[in-house]
């Protein structure tokens, strides 16, 4: 009968006791998160968005904001990349104008800025 006591006892003090509990519970957390980046990095989807037929993300990233840096317009792949960045811009030909060709879309202010300090 003492022996059922005295192991009572101590399961019941082992259990009250919560050292390395966040530990345990930090180290769980981050198997989840591992094994979630790993499905979804890991995902043929997810690949083939990554790896397109056009070319990578990347390139079109890159295409994406040099096209939009010079020309102040959303590239579309069906604008012929190439050729937009090798323009000479000595005409109003470029996509800085209006369809036209009149104006550009760009805008100043109508009076110089004021002198600094």
């Amino acid at each position: 009968m003492d022996v059922v006591w005295v192991a009572k006892s101590f399961s019941i003090r082992l259990l009250k006791n919560q050292l390395g509990q966040s530990t345990v519970e930090y180290i769980l957390l981050l198997a989840v998160l591992v094994s979630l980046g790993f499905g979804f990095f890991h995902n043929k989807k997810f690949l083939d968005f990554i790896n397109a037929a056009d070319g990578s993300m990347f390139e079109s990233m890159r295409k994406g904001i040099g096209y939009s840096y010079r020309y102040g317009l959303e590239y579309k792949s069906s604008v012929p990349y190439d050729e937009k960045m090798i323009f000479d811009y000595k005409n109003n030909l470029h996509d800085s104008y209006t369809k036209d060709g009149t104006e550009s879309r760009f805008f100043t202010g109508d009076a110089p800025y004021p002198a600094g300090p």
